[in-house]
């Protein structure tokens, strides 16, 4: 069982973020502006299947709209093979439901971004330059997510793992820009759609977000998102 926190100081640092950019795109501030983050306590993994069924036990949560929630698992059940990945098939709703029960929340997405490059702004969580052997980097169609501590020596410079390329994270934010109502996904995942059109997939830099279109509770579940909890420093 990993409830591991990780005490992350105050810091503050220039927000710029790279995004996909398409016609119609949302109407958001992407930087630079000036940013304070911290001092926060921060989950050292994501939020595993394991400890997601523990918080449905002690919670005894049941989302009203069940649409797609913990399709991977068999009647409740979680396979035990993937009991130390990234739960995922989850909404944000279902992530902040979560985050409240043990008195968290999500990252903010500037807040996820210090957490993942720290003061040195780094591109990955492990430093300046790519490397494949750092996180789960095989994309491909059948996204297969691995433990989220199969690599250690990718931890972020606060000691922070799995932050890059297992499952995408979701953020706290939700914006309302006038003709959407979205958030941001955050890290990448290890799924690769077939086609533009689809939603990127493979480890993401640290600077990157998605746009997350938040529709009904059936389609913000995925297979290749999932979640880590933050809590503020009293």
């Amino acid at each position: 069982m990993r409830r591991d926190m990780i005490e992350i100081p105050q810091g503050e640092f220039i927000y710029r973020v790279e995004h996909r950019i398409m016609e119609g795109d949302c109407q958001y501030d992407h930087g630079p502006r000036p940013v304070k983050a911290g001092p926060l306590y921060v989950d050292k993994f994501p939020v595993t299947n394991y400890l997601f069924k523990i918080f449905l036990d002690e919670s005894g949560y049941n989302p009203s709209d069940k649409s797609n929630f913990l399709k991977h698992w068999n009647e409740g059940i979680c396979p035990s093979a993937l009991k130390e990945h990234p739960v995922t098939w989850v909404s944000q709703t279902d992530a902040k439901a979560y985050a409240g029960f043990y008195g968290c929340r999500l990252a903010k997405d500037y807040e996820w971004q210090y957490i993942a490059g720290g003061l040195e702004k780094w591109p990955y969580p492990w430093g300046k330059f790519f490397d494949p052997a750092l996180c789960n980097s095989k994309s491909s169609r059948e996204g297969d997510t691995t433990p989220v501590d199969k690599y250690p020596d990718g931890a972020g410079p606060f000691g922070n793992m799995d932050l890059c390329g297992n499952t995408w994270e979701w953020v706290d934010d939700i914006i309302d820009d006038g003709m959407h109502i979205f958030t941001f996904l955050r890290g990448g995942s290890s799924y690769a759609a077939p086609h533009f059109w689809h939603a990127e997939g493979g480890p993401c830099k640290n600077n990157y977000h998605l746009k997350m279109q938040l529709l009904n509770e059936g389609i913000n579940r995925s297979g290749t998102v999932s979640f880590r909890c933050v809590r503020d420093c009293e």
